[in-house]
């Protein structure tokens, strides 16, 4: 399974009026080495701050807002392409943000879409506002969520799987997050592993429970649990070309066993999967997910599952709507 390699890389720029963009330093670096042209994306809804002289009409005022917003960021644009880069500059009004994002990707069909995480001044922790989150639901390309500047020569690529599919996991998604990761080194340069925390309840046999009082059917279906998530583990590392040296398979809480194996093996991008669950109009991001994504020092690559379908609707509100 291959993934697309990336020719065209979006990123969304929340404020264009600031002059440090890790985002944009990042995305500029992914380009770089991909050969990638780069789009500066900056969608806004409400237009704040008003200019100096505020015309008489909704649209005008937007018009002037919007022409501010793209001399802004043809100023972020200016090094970049003086480096070399193939860069455009786009400025859009819609609402909410996320979705206007969302609607550019759908119309535009960019293969990566990057966005920077910010880090929360009191307690010390990564903070993804909703909009954030939003890109990771509903975004249909991967996107790449930056929480560093820095670009090592060779990037550390860590992919979070679950191939015994205890999460109700759509079939081959894990599959589909080696190929990118795949995809990513071979564009990029690097090396990948593989992590899974091995929660053994989430994989226990039906009627289990029922047995729970029997101490020696507990063992013997806590070690076949244990036995398959190993053998599927070596499966899914066999068929990426990973050695055992590779993998990181630990028992405890995924979020915990996840974090704590981004700061182990020292990774600089960490790749994960959402999906949309059967029966829900938008996709799914769970709590271990959350926890995840929040607590990891890495930068975070989220892959969607085969057939994803983005519950954003194309066309968004017009003024007055």
């Amino acid at each position: 399974m291959s993934a697309t390699e990336w020719r065209q890389i979006v990123v969304a720029v929340r404020s264009p009026e600031q002059k440090r963009q890790a985002a944009i330093t990042k995305a500029a670096e992914l380009a770089r080495r991909c050969g990638a042209r780069l789009t500066l994306l900056h969608a806004f809804s409400m237009p704040y701050p008003l200019p100096s002289r505020i015309p008489a009409n909704s649209d005008d005022i937007l018009e002037v807002v919007a022409n501010e917003r793209r001399k802004q960021l043809a100023l972020l644009a200016r090094p970049l392409r003086a480096s070399g880069l193939k860069v455009d500059c786009k400025v859009v009004w819609d609402f909410p943000s996320a979705e206007a994002i969302v609607r550019y990707v759908l119309a535009n069909k960019p293969d990566l879409l990057v966005a920077e995480s910010h880090r929360h001044s009191r307690v010390g922790r990564w903070f993804l506002a909703n909009t954030d989150w939003e890109l990771i639901r509903e975004a249909p390309c991967p996107v790449w969520f930056v929480k560093h500047e820095r670009f090592p020569k060779a990037i550390k690529f860590l992919v979070a799987v679950d191939p015994t599919h205890a999460r109700a996991k759509p079939t081959r998604l894990d599959d589909r997050l080696m190929a990118a990761a795949s995809t990513a080194m071979r564009q990029l340069g690097g090396k990948a592993a593989l992590v899974h925390a091995e929660d053994v309840m989430q994989v226990l046999p039906k009627g289990f429970l029922a047995e729970v009082m029997i101490p020696q059917a507990a063992v013997l279906a806590s070690e076949r649990a244990r036995t398959a998530v190993r053998a599927a583990i070596a499966r899914l590392a066999a068929r990426h070309g990973l050695n055992d040296a590779e993998q990181v398979v630990r028992p405890g809480l995924p979020a915990e066993v996840i974090a704590g194996a981004v700061k182990a093996v020292k990774a600089d991008v960490l790749v994960m999967g959402v999906v949309s669950r059967r029966g829900l109009k938008r996709s799914f991001v769970g709590n271990t997910a959350e926890e995840v994504i929040d607590a990891a020092d890495s930068d975070i690559l989220v892959i969607k599952q085969a057939g994803f379908k983005t519950a954003v609707p194309r066309r968004g509100p017009t003024l007055g709507s």
